[in-house]
């Protein structure tokens, strides 16, 4: 179920050219707020996972919350940004979904010194939303790619690499809805993502 977005107010002063003038302009940070994904009951796995930072496309790279228009114009809120990087918020949601999960005895973050058999990279794609005829819609791609780091070869590594993408429908004008859709989007797929993974390293290692 998805949950309300989270947006916390900052006001910064801003000194105009004049000596004693000074404009009060407030700045809202967003992120993403959600339900972690329900899974059906099912064998836990003795696995360790290691979920990497993710990389993010050049033109997301930033903390600016980007729609596109008609005219393929990027734009960007003038006053709203994301709290964090959108690589940063999408690694740091699905290590939660992840570990709510309890689909593996442990997940481990690129945070932790911890070496695993299995590690989980990614890189966000698309992380903005669409305005087409009027219909908004907030898109989040995202690519994985599963490694198994007892491979020595890096071809052997590679278990599986799969893009992810989903499109919410912004119900609200704004970087609210922006970031409503976002988090709709962001709990389809960590689902996907969770269910891929456990069942290719299940596949791996029967039981």
């Amino acid at each position: 179920m998805r949950g309300k977005f989270l947006f916390i107010s900052v006001l910064i002063l801003l000194v105009a050219g004049c000596t004693n003038g000074k404009i009060a302009r407030t700045m809202e940070y967003y992120v993403l707020d959600y339900t972690s994904p329900g899974f059906k009951a099912g064998t836990r796995l003795e696995e360790v996972l290691k979920v990497e930072r993710f990389s993010v496309a050049q033109l997301f790279n930033s903390n600016a919350m980007v729609y596109k228009t008609d005219s393929l114009a990027i734009h960007t809120f003038p006053h709203n940004l994301w709290r964090v990087n959108p690589g940063d918020l999408v690694t740091d949601f699905l290590i939660r979904d992840l570990r709510h999960a309890g689909l593996f005895r442990a997940i481990f973050s690129y945070r932790d010194p911890e070496t695993t058999r299995f590690a989980l990279e990614g890189s966000v794609v698309e992380f903005l939303e669409i305005r087409q005829e009027g219909n908004r819609k907030a898109l989040l791609t995202i690519c994985v790619t599963l490694l198994d780091m007892n491979q020595k070869e890096i071809p052997k590594k590679i278990i599986f690499q799969k893009n992810y993408s989903y499109a919410a429908q912004c119900e609200e004008k704004g970087p609210e809805g922006l970031a409503r859709g976002l988090s709709e989007s962001m709990e389809r797929l960590s689902g996907q993502i969770a269910g891929d993974v456990y069942h290719t390293i299940r596949s791996l290692n029967p039981q």
